[in-house]
């Protein structure tokens, strides 16, 4: 019998590899979505390599989808975006026998990213450990709240994170993503970030819903992300196809914000060329050299090399000033302050130009090095 269930783990673990495994260069079409309600959505993710065939000519639109599935597609819409903005960590709480385990950590390390980066600090709160310790909690029976008292030896085993994933733990994984997005507007203080997530751990949220209390599902429905309905059917599974309609509407509501931050405030200027510069500095550091280059032009980065030294793109938390001309509108300078130990301190000015290649809809055309 043990023998049976460890040959079934196998056998879902290579499809769930197979159909997550890229085809690198190819766009492609399944074979089993045409005229479904959700083709539309399906072929947009596709088509921006989100999903990944494998191979795989079936979609399987309505069947359901797995936690660990759910959890990596959300990173790769996140991805998309914006690059890859944080080196992921091991995270020895995750089996290391999931075969998308390094992509759950993307996500984390990204989660983290996004929570400092539009909070303008480092933040001791961890959003991805707290969604994943959430899907402990859930494995175990317990509602997805944070507990009087923390399990030091928790885990989340390759059985459970293959297990369907409910409207309601698909909340809470999208809370957790968006709750920086929310934290912006009221450009919040170091203290006011934990105050913040206990008023939702505490469950003291009132919901739009009429079929839940859960306060997750509340939380994000100004992103529309699940519709309007007013039921929420908290506890029914996903599809595929349900999943690719809100992973659509995560990438529309990310893609637009990304170009309008820099026609906002100030201060969400400010944020709009941190969270560009980490990931443009991200893309220098991992050599992705075709998302750099959306960000950056040659010529512009050759002004980091200063002497023997490679100077970072960018270090976070830095100082960011906008200097905008209202002669050239379509210009924009970012100067941020930073310090090498080689080099001391030193200044960076960054001039952005209108540019389609990225969502920001900006390009840094040009660098320039000052000492201080």
């Amino acid at each position: 019998m043990a023998k049976r269930y460890f040959l079934y783990l196998a056998m879902v673990a290579f499809w769930v590899q197979s159909f997550f495994t890229a085809q690198v260069g190819a766009a492609f079409f399944y074979d089993d979505i045409n005229g479904h309600w959700a083709e539309k959505e399906i072929r947009f993710l596709a088509e921006r390599g989100i999903y990944k065939s494998g191979g795989n000519p079936y979609f399987n639109p309505d069947k359901t989808i797995s936690r660990g599935e759910a959890m990596v597609l959300v990173n790769r819409v996140l991805e998309d975006v914006y690059g890859n903005l944080a080196e992921p960590g091991k995270k020895s709480y995750i089996d290391h026998r999931y075969p998308l385990k390094a992509e759950v950590e993307s996500l984390v390390a990204n989660m983290q990213a996004l929570l400092d980066v539009n909070t303008g600090f480092v933040n001791s709160f961890r959003p991805g450990d707290q969604m994943l310790y959430n899907l402990h909690l859930a494995s175990n029976g317990f509602l997805m709240k944070k507990p009087q008292k923390d399990n030091p030896d928790w885990w989340l085993s390759t059985s459970y994170l293959q297990y369907p994933i409910s409207r309601e733990e698909a909340s809470m994984i999208l809370f957790y993503v968006m709750s920086p997005y929310k934290l912006r507007v009221v450009e919040p203080k170091v203290e006011d970030v934990q105050i913040f997530y206990d008023g939702y751990h505490q469950w003291k949220q009132k919901s739009f819903y009429v079929d839940t209390a859960s306060p997750y599902a509340e939380g994000i429905r100004e992103f529309r992300l699940f519709g309007d309905q007013r039921n929420f059917d908290p506890y029914a599974n996903m599809t595929r196809g349900q999943l690719a309609v809100v992973l659509a509407r995560l990438h529309q509501y990310l893609q637009a914000d990304a170009g309008k931050q820099f026609g906002d405030s100030p201060k969400r200027q400010q944020l709009a060329a941190s969270l560009y510069l980490t990931a443009a500095n991200q893309a220098l550091s991992s050599k992705n050299q075709k998302r750099l280059s959306t960000y950056v032009s040659e010529a512009a980065l050759a002004a980091l090399k200063q002497g023997d030294i490679q100077l970072p793109l960018h270090q976070f938390p830095s100082v960011l000033q906008i200097r905008k001309d209202e002669s050239a509108t379509e210009k924009m300078w970012v100067i941020g302050q930073y310090e090498q130990r080689q080099i001391g301190p030193y200044e960076l000015e960054f001039l952005f130009e209108k540019d389609e290649s990225n969502p920001f809809g900006k390009k840094i055309t040009n660098i320039t090095f000052r000492e201080r």
